[in-house]
């Protein structure tokens, strides 16, 4: 059984855990961060922040993060666990669903990924997000593309 509902600490702390390889490669590149402390930072600052479940099971989380209460922007974001790979169809088709929804709220939706992290540029091609060559960007200077989606 697949569901999404608002993200709680418990959910913050089994992803923690389970994070995709991935993942947990992007976020050290991106700002030297652990995955408890990248999810507890992103959920903080993240407007409505939810967690994707199947049969109970942290799948994802996920938000838009709005740089100003008057921005037009939003810097959206997904961590998952390597069920997102199990559970390819229903993860592609509820991401398409949300994207479309927060691609209403605001005229750009713009973010980083790391250029090593193949299924997830791939993702946001699939998505209808426009990626840039990869610069550096992190600490460590590491490269990142930045993505966007403007409306």
């Amino acid at each position: 059984m697949y569901t999404v509902e608002a993200t709680t600490q418990e959910h913050i702390e089994e992803l923690a855990v389970t994070m995709r390889e991935e993942d947990i490669r992007e976020v050290w590149a991106m700002s030297h961060s652990s995955p408890l402390e990248s999810l507890n930072n992103s959920v903080e600052i993240s407007a409505e922040p939810l967690t994707g479940l199947v049969d109970g099971k942290v799948i994802c989380i996920f938000g838009v993060v709005e740089p100003s209460i008057l921005s037009t922007t939003g810097i959206p974001w997904l961590l998952g666990s390597d069920l997102v790979a199990d559970h390819s169809k229903i993860f592609l088709k509820m991401n398409k669903v949300f994207i479309d929804t927060i691609k209403q709220r605001y005229s750009l939706l713009t973010n980083y990924v790391d250029n090593r992290n193949k299924v997830s540029m791939a993702w946001l091609r699939w998505l209808g997000f426009k990626l840039h060559k990869p610069a550096p960007y992190g600490p460590d200077r590491m490269l990142f593309r930045k993505f966007e989606f403007r409306s």
